[in-house]
């Protein structure tokens, strides 16, 4: 009889094991609650690890709410996408497609099923292109682009998920020429830049924090792909000066700020920002700003950008960056007189990084040819960049001119000269330079006159004239030079299809 009973009990309890973990099952849903809330600020302002307690606990506390696996992909993502950190990119794919599967299982009468899922396949198609896998990253992208038209179609004022569907139109909108037909041959992307600003914007304009929980960083989102993508820094300062004001307050905002303000020519207020202590210990910490600040640093003249680099170098964990920290290493060193510790570091461009981005191309270019750059154009070009413009000019004087003996001197002479020109708005002078940088460089392999040709179509798009704009920017579109080559066409073609021809 006991052992009968014992039987009976021991058979109940398995019975109600089953219950419990098939429960899930039927019960999952997804939806925000007040925890939830808090790990998603968390992660926006890279608290990882602060987030990732709250996902954990919440996750076994409340493992119905699948809002977990969302925020811990997200959360996840963000830490190896920023660190670079490759070695983590095998395991985190092999998580995330086990985190997709969960969330499917939710009805899409829950607006928030399709989105998670496709934001979650962005997160995969980031770190697959991070690591050359281009065809898993483009199927990725094209899941996620349906799964996002579906969702918007079925929901079109749900901002969540028209803040992804937007940015996908214009990463399609800034994809070059020579690979778009590509894309279309393998996905259904279709967009443009302007269509997702405009919606990206829609969507700022709309929606308070009450309810879009993602507004700040769709606004951080747009200042990015408006300055980076839409070659209009001062919308994206604008942004930023109306929704975050001027001092960073979580180490996401100092990103974006320091980036903005270093494309809008702005050096101080980005040496500003990066220099802002944000956060505490655990928050993120993010490589690249090391680099930022030095390339900051060097542009001003200062004695300590070389640290910079070197904790980028020390503390950075991908490939990309590092033959161009070496050569701003080198260019440090250069103008010191250091000729020693410039081959140095131009030796070490050879053996680290990769040549991904147009800047490890040019650097791996200057490290092979072993053509050093001339000290003083150097100097204008990092005043230049740094925003220095009345001090580069100073520098740029006919006297200078005529003591340069090398014909690749003289072209870049001419064209820093009309970049100068250009950044005062002294538009007919830069434009005479262009004009001789365009003539003296048309056959030269270096990028300073088909940069010159896409400055004279800027010009002359700011000036209203859209046809000459389109003549300047077919002409960049024409030369081929060895560096920088990907991103002037892609700039070219971004201005012709914002004057429509």
């Amino acid at each position: 009889m006991v052992i009968h009973i014992q039987a009976r009990v021991k058979n109940l309890v398995c019975a109600l094991i089953l219950l419990f973990i098939s429960l899930p099952s039927f019960c999952q849903d997804i939806y925000w609650t007040e925890e939830a809330k808090t790990a998603y600020g968390y992660i926006s302002e890279l608290r990882i690890d602060e987030s990732m307690y709250i996902i954990r606990l919440q996750s076994i506390t409340h493992p119905d709410n699948l809002i977990w696996p969302y925020l811990e992909d997200y959360a996840l993502f963000l830490q190896i996408f920023l660190q670079e950190d490759v070695y983590k990119i095998p395991d985190f794919l092999e998580s995330s497609s086990l985190r997709s599967d969960r969330i499917s299982v939710v009805s899409d009468g829950n607006p928030l099923s399709l989105m998670c899922q496709a934001q979650i396949q962005l997160h995969q198609c980031a770190l697959r292109m991070e690591q050359g896998q281009f065809v898993s990253a483009a199927t990725d992208l094209n899941q996620a682009f349906k799964l996002l038209k579906k969702n918007q179609k079925l929901y079109p004022d749900d901002f969540a998920n028209l803040r992804l569907y937007a940015l996908i139109k214009i990463a399609f909108g800034a994809i070059p020429d020579q690979y778009r037909w590509l894309v279309t041959l393998v996905t259904s992307l279709n967009g443009s830049i302007d269509e997702g600003l405009k919606e990206l914007h829609m969507i700022i304009d709309k929606s308070t924090p009450d309810n879009n929980i993602f507004l700040q960083e769709t606004i951080l989102l747009t200042a990015l792909a408006e300055t980076r993508l839409n070659n209009k820094p001062e919308n994206g300062l604008q942004l930023l000066n109306k929704y975050c004001g001027k001092v960073p307050t979580n180490r996401f905002i100092q990103y974006v700020m320091a980036n903005v303000n270093i494309a809008a020519g702005n050096n101080e207020a980005a040496i500003k920002a990066l220099v802002q202590e944000t956060g505490g210990p655990k928050t993120l910490k993010i490589p690249f700003m090391d680099f930022m600040l030095g390339r900051c640093k060097l542009c001003k003249g200062d004695d300590d950008a070389d640290i910079y680099f070197k904790n980028f170098i020390l503390f950075n964990k991908g490939k990309h960056y590092l033959k161009e920290a070496y050569q701003k290493l080198g260019w440090y060193s250069l103008l010191r007189g250091d000729e020693v510790s410039y081959a140095a570091n131009m030796q070490q461009i050879l053996l680290k990084g990769v040549t991904t981005t147009d800047q490890d191309q040019q650097a791996m270019r200057e490290a092979e040819t072993k053509e050093k750059p001339h000290p003083v154009l150097l100097k204008c070009r990092l005043l230049f960049d740094g925003g220095y413009y009345d001090q580069a000019l100073a520098i740029l004087s006919d006297a200078f001119f005529n003591s340069l003996v090398h014909q690749t001197q003289r072209l870049e002479f001419l064209y820093r000269k009309g970049r100068c020109l250009q950044a005062k708005k002294s538009y007919a002078e830069a434009l005479h330079y262009y004009s001789l940088a365009m003539k003296f460089g048309e056959e030269d392999l270096h990028y300073y006159a088909c940069s010159a040709a896409l400055e004279s179509g800027v010009i002359h798009e700011t000036l209203g004239s859209d046809w000459a704009a389109a003549k300047f920017y077919n002409m960049c579109l024409n030369m081929s030079p060895e560096t920088y080559s990907t991103s002037l066409h892609q700039k070219a073609r971004t201005g012709l299809s914002r004057i429509g021809l």
